[in-house]
């Protein structure tokens, strides 16, 4: 923790690839000092700069902050941010600044990201930035040039990955091998059109009901996955038609 890490770090990849989940769970296991900020949220300079040091107060004090911290530039930011790592017990270790969407710095003052990049420079502190996103770092680079990142790429889950992850919702009142028989047809029809795990679970959650109907009326067993699939086929296939539009319900 006393070392001092790579100033900043670059992670990307698609959406619900899981860069925020795993970097949330590693910094909150491993107990790290951090601050979590969502770009979207905190969409201009001025905001961006306070939540970090408001967070930064509350991290340092082990108390929650209540009271408003004033921020207009980066100069200010710099000088509040050192009084309040060294008034805490932070000094003595790794300070990690996520910043989730981080694309939305494309937005704010040119000077907001390369300060960021090389935060630990200006600050003197012992402080590494995360910067999560879903674009590449060619299209971040400004053209004056700035600081390298150290870059990592999070890949697209396979179609094994998506199985195990959406088998896990399976209902109670359905055994795991008939749930995860329907996530495998669902799967099929929808993997080459859509890798979102959020949209996925969102269509398995949907479609489950017409799944199981000829279960419900007796019709068919859990076994009899061609009858189940020829319930279904024509109902998924007008669903695929219209992924993320959420029109069919």
């Amino acid at each position: 923790r006393q070392q001092f890490s790579f100033p900043s770090i670059f992670i990307y990849g698609h959406t619900s690839s899981g860069k925020t989940y795993v970097m949330q769970t590693l910094l909150t296991t491993l107990q790290l000092p951090h601050v979590f900020v969502n770009c979207v949220e905190s969409f201009t300079s001025r905001l961006l700069l306070e939540e970090i040091l408001i967070q930064l107060q509350s991290c340092s004090s082990g108390t929650e902050q209540t009271s408003p911290v004033h921020c207009d530039t980066l100069n200010d930011f710099v000088r509040l941010f050192k009084q309040a790592v060294a008034s805490g017990e932070l000094q003595d270790q790794t300070l990690y600044i996520v910043l989730d969407r981080a694309e939305q710095l494309r937005e704010m003052e040119a000077n907001i990201l390369p300060a960021f990049l090389r935060l630990q420079e200006l600050t003197d502190r012992n402080v590494t930035v995360v910067l999560l996103s879903e674009i590449v770092w060619e299209l971040f680079r400004p053209n004056t040039g700035c600081f390298e990142p150290f870059t990592m790429y999070f890949p697209d889950y396979s179609i094994g990955h998506l199985q195990k992850i959406l088998s896990q919702n399976h209902p109670p009142e359905y055994s795991a091998d008939f749930y995860a028989a329907y996530i495998n047809i669902l799967l099929g029809v929808f993997y080459m059109v859509c890798r979102d795990l959020k949209e996925l679970r969102h269509l398995a959650a949907l479609n489950f009901a017409k799944y199981c109907e000829p279960v419900v009326r007796g019709e068919a067993n859990e076994r009899d996955t061609c009858k189940l699939w020829k319930n279904i086929e024509p109902h998924l296939k007008k669903a695929m038609q219209t992924v993320y539009l959420r029109e069919i319900s």
